[in-house]
């Protein structure tokens, strides 16, 4: 078994079961540890919570993303590319079909290569952020960088991958194993936040609606 063979298959398999059972464990741990509130008549707002998510995932939703309008447009592109490109992106699509038999729409280059590069920018817009913007810089650690260097690694390799542009091989493996460290990471890294966004939007919605009869977007 070669290097490329071994990181799709065992590598891969390790991956995903760390990452599903990491989130399973965070999930878990959140809703046992979670504190209660001792507050008489304290009744939690499912209205009030509904809205919160839909403020805090719609651009411009909240009044902190009116503020900051560049990193508001930057950052909910940002996530919407991350999210679509690995599931509809033609090569990765392929592969599931190689391996699974499961077939589905795929997006056009052109718009994937767009995306691809919208992603690698944006992460060079946060870098940039989290280095030279006071209040961004105070709260940045070196793992932050790790991350945002994580995934522009995984982006720019598979776009020379899929491009093949420079040694093949090598890019592609890279891009495999950057992927697999980073789904491994994920529910333990500040990228949790995908797991958790939910929770504490619905939390906070309804601790503003009920108790302090406000909002908080």
């Amino acid at each position: 078994m070669d290097v490329y063979e071994l990181v799709r298959g065992p590598f891969a398999w390790i991956a995903f079961v760390t990452f599903a059972l990491g989130s399973l464990y965070r999930i878990i741990f959140l809703l046992l540890t979670g504190k209660k509130e001792a507050v008489p008549n304290y009744s939690k707002s499912a209205n009030d919570a509904a809205r919160s998510i839909l403020h805090g995932l719609l651009p411009f939703g909240s009044t902190y993303m009116r503020q900051q309008p560049l990193f508001t447009i930057v950052t909910f592109l940002f996530h919407l590319c991350v999210v679509i490109l690995p599931i509809f992106l033609l090569a990765h699509i392929v592969l599931w079909y190689e391996s699974w038999g499961i077939l589905w729409w795929s997006l056009p280059d052109m718009l994937a290569d767009a995306m691809t590069l919208w992603v690698m920018l944006a992460c060079l817009y946060f870098i940039v952020r989290r280095l030279f913007v006071p209040e961004v810089k105070q709260v940045s650690r070196p793992g932050d960088f790790v991350l945002l260097i994580t995934i522009l690694l995984i982006f720019l390799s598979g776009f020379l991958a899929y491009h093949q542009w420079g040694p093949y091989r090598p890019i592609l493996i890279l891009h495999v194993i950057s992927s697999e460290i980073l789904l491994m990471a994920l529910p333990f890294s500040r990228l949790g936040h995908m797991l958790f966004f939910y929770f504490s939007r619905a939390y906070m919605g309804a601790e503003y609606g009920k108790i302090l009869k406000a909002r908080n977007w």
